[in-house]
């Protein structure tokens, strides 16, 4: 049985990854019909047909071309789906709304039931995930955060937070003002070269989404994470000192890694002062 729901997750998350992949595009280029509009070959402007928005599977098929031009789809399309997909799937592995109960008269034959409770926070984290790779993939390749998806993400996170109180109300407050401080100073220090005004933002929705100490375990991967891959590019020389990369999306894998794991580093950190 959860061998076909983590299927069927997995089908769905790379799904959305796919409507992720629209969104961001229309966005990003003002186009209308974000939810209804067809979708369309950008080169030719020619109505993709249905089995060339399959997930995965059309890129595949189509080996990463264009249907009508021919010319090179990016990579960045099935990456986003494989990632929804497998964020789909962890996020059912930590948040598995399934139970299971044996039956009195057979115990090998297994009854399955839904925990509504664990259901409503798996789909509220799913919806959080989305936005994240949303603003993960939008920074990465347009190198800013559009308020479109920042402002609406944080109102979920304060929304979701406010009613099932987790993190607490406290927590959550500080959590927001502390990481959203951090990044203004250094944006008024810097008069905006050293971070932008979108990370600002994100910053207040990773303390809201996790909390104050969570958040900062966010925070301190995030720059760890940037760290070893500017290294990385400068090392590789994929790229200089003067390359501006963008800092969301490590901001996002850093939320995204304490999302899933954040309390048993905080455990780990913890215990090596302890010792």
């Amino acid at each position: 049985m959860n061998l076909f729901i983590i299927s069927i997750l997995f089908l769905l998350g790379a799904s959305i990854g796919s409507f992720l992949s629209v969104v961001i595009y229309r966005v990003k280029h003002k186009i209308p019909g974000i939810f209804f509009g067809r979708s369309i070959c950008i080169d030719t402007k020619k109505s993709l047909k249905p089995w060339h928005l399959i997930p995965i599977l059309s890129y595949i098929f189509l080996r990463g071309k264009s249907p009508y031009s021919g010319k090179k789809i990016s990579i960045h399309y099935l990456l986003l789906e494989i990632s929804m997909g497998l964020l789909f799937v962890a996020a059912f592995l930590k948040w598995n709304f399934l139970t299971q109960t044996p039956t009195i008269t057979d115990p090998s034959i297994i009854l399955y039931s839904i925990n509504w409770n664990i259901l409503e926070t798996f789909t509220y984290q799913t919806i959080l995930l989305s936005f994240l790779m949303a603003i993960f993939f939008y920074d990465l390749f347009y190198k800013i955060i559009p308020d479109r998806f920042s402002l609406p993400t944080l109102a979920i996170a304060l929304a979701a937070g406010l009613i099932n109180g987790t993190p607490e109300i406290l927590d959550m407050a500080l959590g927001g003002i502390l990481i959203f401080s951090f990044f203004a100073l250094q944006f008024f220090l810097s008069k905006g070269k050293w971070i932008g005004g979108g990370d600002l933002r994100l910053g207040a929705v990773m303390g809201i989404i996790l909390g104050a100490k969570l958040g900062l375990i966010a925070l301190m991967l995030s720059y760890i994470t940037g760290s070893v891959i500017s290294i990385a590019l400068l090392a590789g020389k994929k790229a200089t000192r003067k390359t501006q990369i963008p800092f969301g999306p490590f901001l996002v894998t850093g939320t995204i890694v304490t999302m899933f794991f954040g309390n048993e580093i905080l455990n780990w950190y913890l215990n090596i002062f302890t010792i």
